[in-house]
This record gives C-alpha cells, structure tokens and sequence, in this order.
C-alpha cells in the first residue's frame, strides 16, 4: 500500500479543510470546481496570466486559435453529464474528418481498406498482409511483450503499415527512433489499423461499437471556455484563481500541514494549506517541497523528458483551406506534423465568413534547431510549406501569422521512464497531503477529459469518497470507441447552438 493510501487526510468535513491548487489547467480547476460548490476554502496559484495551461486559445484580431485543436469527448457518463451543464449553450458538434498526408497522398483516418487501395494501390496492400500475417504468427509463437514503439506497433499492425502510417509520424512527434520510446503509448492511442481489421470492418459492423472519432463537442469561443468557466464559477464561490502568481517552495510541517511561498506582483506572499494538489510538472515540484528530497529523486526528475511546442497560427483572408479537422503530416521535409483549420470547427472562430486559419503544429524540444530559428522565419517557412508544397494557400492571402512557442507539453516515455516516475511519486506521497493530477503533474500522456476526471475523483477523495483518482488513464483500451450505452449521451449536443 502506498503512502498515499496510508495517507490520515482530514477528510469530509470542508470546514476543516483549506486546499491551495497548483496551476490553473483543466485538472486543478476541476478539484477546485468540485471542492468549491461544495463549500471548501479553495485558493489557486497560477504561474500564467490566464488560466487553462495548454487549453489557452488565443484571440487576435477576431481570428481565435488553440494550442493545437482541442476536442472533448469521454466514455464516463456521469463526466459527461457535468460537462453538458458547465458548458450549456456553449457548445458546437463537430463532425471530424481527419486525414493522413504521406509521400504526397491523402489517406483518410481512420484508415479504409478502399482508400489504401486507391492510393496505395494493391501491389502495396498486398505487401501489407503479407507482413501483417507474418507479425501475426510471430505473436502467436512468442509471449514477449513489446518493449519499444516499433515493436508494439510491428506487432500489431505489421512491417509495411508501421512504415507506412506511424513511424514518420511518431519520429516527428517524439524527436527520436520509436526504438527509444516506450510501448506504454501505443495501446490507448491506436486503432487496429491491419488489413485483417479493415476487412472486417467493411463487412460486419459491430453495432454495439461507437467510434467518438466520427463527431465530438467543442466550445463555439475555443476550447480555453471550459476552464475559463469552472474559474468563473470557483470566483463566484467567493475562492480565489490568482493568476501571475507561481508557487516557489512548498514546506511540509507534517500530515496535513503545509506553508506555501509564491510571487505576486507586489512580492513574495505566503499562504497556509491541509491539502496540496499540485498539476506542476512533476519534475519540477519536486524541487520545491522542503524537506529537500534525496539526490537518487533529483536525478531521477532531472532526467525525464518533455517535449515542446511550436505552433504557428497562418491567419487568412480565404474561405476554406481544406475539409479537414486535423491533417497528420507525415513528411520529414515539412516542418509541421500536425494541422487543423478551427474554422471547420466553429465558425465564430474567425472574424467572418471570407476568413479563415490554420494552426501548424511544430513538436520540438529545447535547443532544436527549430527552436533557435526566430518567430519570423518559422512563420516564412510555414508558409512556404502551406504554398508550394501542399498548394494549399496564396501568399497573397496571408492577413498575418502568430508563432506561440510552449514548454513542457508532452511527457516523454523513454524506455526508463516508469521506474524514474515511480521514485517521484515515492516522494512525493511522503508528504501527506500532497497530491499530484493532471497531464504534466503526473508525468502521463492525459486527454483533457483525464484531467478533469483525475482533478473530480481526487476532490472526491478529500471529502471522504474511497476513490483513486490516480486510476484514470490506466485501462489498455483505445480512446475512441464507447459501447452504444454512452452513444445517446454523446450525441445530445447535436441541439447546442
């Protein structure tokens, strides 16, 4: 059992209880969210001068843009039915069209047998089966679980269709062979994707299966709405969102009992808590809690990884670029991996109907030589990407280009990582009182509903609930798909404006 389990939280009673939330990202606000309306004393500390973390969008001019495109989508219910009353006649449904480009071609995603055909053209196809056969008979005479990214997805798609629609890709995304990556990514973030499965899509639809990649809900205003609106109601509580305010040292006096030290702009402040729930990258909190932590935890937090991000922001006076929510692009030679036009998301995304955007999103890491380029020539070169490469735009219908570059985005699963994740988590339970959520708090590969799942289960947790918020995230299944169950509740927004 684990510290934390062991944990004498002072639960239940919010009159006892005064909680201090680091960060003001989906999963602290949602602790925060569910904490507040049931009357604990809450206080956020927020290193931004806006709340959402990596959900920020950005308003320029009347073109709204995200981090990326954000989309909300979760097979827990009850979840759900929250979300639907936090964001009531906020929402759009979005039906998704998503395509991979590879070697000059478009495949749709998720992939079809008749589409591969077409593009790839049977000679391929063929090929595909061969190895999917071959990777299929290897499985069934080993029990060796896949150890790296390669071998999971050769194992479970085959040679030809790993090269074909991941390792570009994920070598991209990741800045490293998928030799150097840990299978732990694979199982919840690919669909089977063999010519076996493909085939029997074609032909037997299991109708009990939904696929959430088909239509999903967005926030008309950008995806920043949904924390923007769980700060609002936090506020209207009477508890604090204090933004421009990061945390410097967090003391631990013993169970239940912390002093935290954080920046404003008029100084140092301090502040007391029983409970601390942290969503700062976990490498970095703990370095700040004192009692000081051991050197085998320092290197261990020192040695994770996080990848960065780049996104460039083309603004444009054109109606439509393509018909799509996301484009993957697999080409090495183009600087970006991933596109998408908010437009075909909202229209209330761009200043009117002759206008439109698309956000390129460049993965990177601190010191790349990406990073070292200038705002200015990472949007010139993005442009020229979308001009001569893809034939998508004009120059002469560029109205403007925003570069936004953010830290910490992606935890990296290198081979050693869970040991290392596991010294920190060690630690930090030591504290008790102390809690962890959320993507980069975690140090795991969260989708915004996660977060806000993990953030309510652990508020839950505090007020005497037997729930372990650190479940979240943890099932080997794929993302996308709800059994028909949850499919009526899914498609309720379809009424949203």
């Amino acid at each position: 059992m684990s510290a934390e389990q062991m944990a004498p939280e002072q639960q239940g009673n919010p009159e006892d209880m005064r909680v201090t939330i680091l960060g003001a990202g989906p999963a602290g606000l949602a602790a925060g969210h569910h904490l507040s309306k049931r009357g604990v004393p809450i206080q956020v500390l927020e290193l931004n001068d806006f709340v959402g973390g990596l959900c920020l969008t950005t308003d320029l001019n009347g073109f709204k843009f995200d981090l990326g495109g954000h989309r909300w989508f979760t097979k827990n219910k009850e979840l759900h039915e929250w979300f639907l009353k936090l964001m009531e006649g906020e929402l759009v449904t979005v039906q998704r069209t998503s395509r991979i480009y590879y070697d000059r071609k478009y495949y749709n995603y998720p992939i079809s047998l008749k589409n591969v055909l077409t593009n790839a053209g049977l000679f391929t196809c063929v090929l595909a089966g061969l190895s999917y056969a071959r990777a299929a008979v290897r499985g069934m005479l080993s029990d060796k679980k896949p150890v790296n990214l390669r071998e999971a997805f050769v194992s479970q798609f085959g040679e030809k269709l790993f090269d074909m629609f991941f390792r570009r890709y994920t070598e991209k995304v990741w800045g490293c062979p998928c030799e150097e990556i840990s299978a732990d990514w694979v199982a919840q973030r690919s669909k089977g994707l063999s010519i076996l499965a493909a085939v029997k899509d074609a032909i037997v639809k299991n109708r009990n299966i939904v696929s959430l990649v088909d239509e999903f809900v967005y926030p008309r205003d950008g995806y920043q709405r949904i924390p923007e609106r769980m700060a609002e109601d936090i506020v209207a509580d009477g508890n604090e969102v204090l933004l421009s305010s990061p945390v410097k040292r967090i003391i631990y006096n013993g169970p239940n009992d912390f002093t935290l030290i954080y920046d404003t702009a008029e100084g140092e402040r301090e502040t007391k808590a029983t409970s601390v729930i942290s969503t700062i990258p976990a490498t970095h909190l703990v370095q700040m809690i004192e009692p000081a932590c051991s050197p085998e935890v320092l290197e261990a937090a020192r040695s994770l990884r996080f990848r960065d991000l780049i996104t460039v922001t083309v603004m444009l006076k054109k109606r439509q670029v393509t018909p799509d929510t996301w484009l993957y692009v697999h080409d090495e030679d183009l600087l970006f991996a991933r596109l998408h036009e908010p437009k075909n998301w909202s229209p209330d995304m761009v200043p009117g109907p002759e206008y439109t955007s698309v956000v390129c999103e460049c993965f990177c890491s601190v010191k790349d030589p990406i990073w070292e380029m200038s705002d200015d020539a990472i949007g010139d070169r993005v442009v020229q990407d979308l001009h001569q490469r893809l034939g998508f735009i004009e120059p002469s219908e560029v109205v403007d280009v925003c570069v936004i570059r953010t830290r910490y985005t992606y935890p990296v699963y290198d081979l050693g990582y869970k040991a290392k994740v596991q010294k920190i988590y060690d630690f930090v339970h030591q504290n008790i009182g102390l809690h962890m959520v959320g993507r980069g708090g975690t140090f795991r590969y969260n989708n915004a509903d996660h977060s806000v799942e993990m953030g309510q289960l652990l508020a839950k947790k505090l007020l005497g609930d037997d729930l372990d918020h650190m479940s979240v995230n943890t099932k080997e299944e794929y993302h996308e798909e709800i059994h028909q169950v949850l499919a009526s509740v899914q498609s309720r927004p379809k009424s949203s404006p």
